[in-house]
């Protein structure tokens, strides 16, 4: 080699040479991540009642009219529970991620930990997405039709439905997708700060309209087109987490495998169906 003709090494060179030594980064990117708004919002009260079984049985109570006092006659008594549902814990799932053993010891945990986490967020939206399939089925039909573009005429119609079946104002909430906060952005009264109530806050919540919170999540049913959203009391469906979802390691040395299992039991009914309302929103992409 003539003098002067040295070049530089590329860097795939270098790297091939160890010249540069390959690390794992302790910055590690977690993948997209949908709202799990769905099961949080409706109730969970049922779950207290879960060491008596796999089934729950719900009285529910239903309204009793008062009748004239005649004196020197019985009165006719009215049984106030004359309905039951009941939640039965029919869903198990598990998510595992595997771990690799080479992985350097003071570059896993920051892994470890993501990993854990994305596994427990696959089990919870398959809880939200499960919860959310009930939706369709409240009040017996479907407000509007499919595609419609959400109004403030729509909500307007969804508030008056359930107060005229007296159902409790408190506590409502409206979840819809991203198509029904894009069309909440072009009504001027939703985004005003009086109306608003505040900034947007995590986790889907879109702010507070007409006394209800608004949440927003991508795991709403499917309809054609669009997606069905809804607006309900928590009590219109009940939630029983049997087995809360939790991330257990296993050290599986004679297969030089590491994993990482988080499993959950499940079960969700409709509870009392006038209690909500669903609405099909304008585009499920």
């Amino acid at each position: 080699m003539a003098y002067g003709d040295y070049t530089q090494p590329t860097l795939a060179e270098l790297i091939s040479r160890k010249f540069i030594p390959e690390i794992f980064s302790k910055d590690v990117m977690m993948h997209t991540m949908s709202n799990l708004v769905v099961a949080n919002a409706f109730t969970h009260k049922y779950q207290k009642d879960l060491r008596k079984g796999t089934k729950v049985w719900i009285p529910v109570v239903t309204e009793i009219s008062a009748t004239e006092v005649t004196p020197g006659s019985t009165p006719t008594q009215t049984d106030a529970s004359t309905t039951v549902a009941s939640i039965t814990v029919d869903q198990w799932y598990e998510s595992t991620v595997e771990v690799s053993p080479f992985i350097a010891i003071e570059d896993e945990a920051d892994y470890l930990s993501n990993a854990a986490k994305a596994a427990a967020y696959a089990i919870d939206k398959k809880i939200d997405t499960q919860v959310g399939s009930l939706i369709s089925t409240l009040n017996s039909s479907v407000y509007g039709s499919a595609g419609q573009t959400f109004t403030d005429d729509i909500f307007v119609a969804l508030v008056e439905i359930l107060d005229k079946l007296d159902i409790p104002p408190d506590s409502r909430f409206l979840i819809g997708d991203p198509s029904t906060k894009a069309d909440m952005l072009k009504i001027d009264k939703f985004v005003r700060g009086d109306y608003i109530n505040g900034q947007p806050t995590s986790n889907g919540k879109f702010g507070m309209l007409y006394g209800a919170n608004v949440l927003i999540t991508n795991n709403l049913t499917a309809a054609t087109p669009g997606r069905y959203g809804v607006y309900a009391h928590p009590n219109a469906i009940g939630v029983c987490l049997q087995k809360n979802p939790k991330a257990k390691l296993w050290d599986l040395g004679w297969k030089f495998l590491t994993q990482i299992i988080v499993d959950s039991a499940w079960g969700s009914a409709v509870i009392q169906s006038n209690w909500g309302k669903a609405f099909y929103t304008r585009s499920s992409s």
